[in-house]
């Protein structure tokens, strides 16, 4: 593995062990805010985000996972998280060699 290899391994695994800290925090994780904290945050909710649908639903609601407790839920939602990105990412190398 190369250095830059090594670094980024360290780097994502720290990130996932530091992310039971968002348990703590007070408020809900930037960009996570609903209809109505927006309106809190605001006074007014924007048209587009009042009429927007999500594409499909959230994998794992609220990083729960029946039969875990929070900070497992947590971690495991931070690995298959991270496992998905890199699952994507290898899918589209793989079909960039390919076309070029």
């Amino acid at each position: 593995m190369s250095t830059k290899g090594k670094y980024l391994s360290v780097f994502i695994l720290a990130a996932i062990i530091m992310t039971p800290i968002g348990l703590v925090a007070e408020g809900s994780a930037w960009g996570e805010w609903s209809s109505d904290e927006i309106h809190t945050m605001l006074g007014y909710v924007p048209q587009s985000i009042a009429q927007a649908k999500p594409l499909i639903g959230a994998m794992i609601p609220d990083y729960a996972i029946n039969g875990f407790g929070a900070l497992a839920s947590t971690w495991l939602s931070a690995v298959i998280g991270v496992g998905l990105v890199f699952g994507v990412m290898i899918a589209i190398k793989k079909s960039a060699k390919r076309a070029s």
